[in-house]
């Protein structure tokens, strides 16, 4: 799922671009792989956020404080709110 844009490591930079991870063109094309899917995009950048979390301690580098809102932050934008239903999201 992470063939464009995919991170160096959990919790590191993009490999294709050298910007945090994910990147805005990550975060794009997770739009796309699971359009009408909101909730399993929601659970896989979750996983990746702790595997993020994980994988920088376990390399002694410091928390990034950012890797929440990179991670979560965004999809509030893109998904439908509480107990409204936008067609494809089933």
């Amino acid at each position: 799922m992470t063939a464009r844009h995919p991170p160096r490591y959990a919790g590191g930079p993009c490999l294709t671009c050298g910007k945090p991870w994910p990147c805005f063109d990550r975060q794009v094309a997770s739009l796309v792989e699971f359009a009408g899917r909101g909730s399993l995009l929601v659970a896989y950048m979750g996983d990746w956020l702790r595997l993020g979390v994980e994988e920088r301690e376990r390399r002694g580098l410091p928390f990034d404080p950012e890797m929440e809102t990179r991670h979560l932050g965004w999809l509030d934008m893109v998904l439908p709110a509480q107990g409204e239903h936008r067609s494809g999201d089933d």
